[in-house]
């Protein structure tokens, strides 16, 4: 189980991660014209570094089902007093 801290300081290192990757110094390393698998380099980078980044991110923010059955208010029934 991981805890609010933890996952907090995972999110900020993502988020850092994301601002390196997608710097202009990085991109211009990247935008060659070459062709890998029929696609330029650059968009090949662009597209996998941002599909990386979502995994990541929903990697980081799953919680287990007992977390959350745990955090849930147990549901109060309303009724109308007559």
């Amino acid at each position: 189980m991981i805890d609010e801290k933890s996952k907090t300081s995972r999110f900020i290192g993502i988020f850092l991660l994301s601002n390196f990757l997608f710097c202009y110094p990085v991109l211009t390393l990247f935008n060659i014209k070459t062709i890998f698998f029929g696609v330029p380099v650059f968009f090949f980078f662009l597209f996998s570094a941002w599909l990386g980044l979502i995994g990541l991110l929903m990697i980081c923010a799953e919680t287990s089902p007992r977390i959350q059955l745990s955090k849930r208010l147990p549901s109060k029934k309303h009724t109308i007093d007559s």
